[in-house]
């Protein structure tokens, strides 16, 4: 991964790594200016999956992109049965009065 010195814009080298977990990684870094001498650490994050594992760890869990997202929902859609819709007419008003009404013995 290229970085360049934050301060003077020049490249920087890495001068050592190490793993923090399955998808972060600490990178220290050293500018290749001399004179400017920075040195200075850096953090990679894996952030999302643009394209799913063929052989996925179970103990890693990213988020699926935005457009992948969307194919699954679409998918999900397509082979999705059509749904079958009744209407039934709207009850008359005096059906609604006397239904809300408590019910008394005669």
């Amino acid at each position: 991964m290229k970085m360049r010195c934050p301060h003077c814009k020049s490249a920087a080298r890495t001068t050592t790594s190490r793993e923090v977990s399955s998808i972060t990684r600490e990178t220290f870094f050293a500018c290749s200016d001399t004179v400017c001498g920075h040195t200075f650490v850096a953090f990679t994050e894996i952030h999302h999956t643009l394209s799913p594992a063929a052989r996925p760890d179970p103990n890693v869990r990213l988020p699926l992109s935005v457009t992948i997202q969307r194919r699954q929902l679409i998918e999900q859609l397509r082979t999705m049965p059509d749904a079958v819709v009744t209407f039934q007419a709207d009850p008359q008003p005096s059906e609604v009065l006397a239904a809300s009404m408590p019910h008394t013995a005669r």
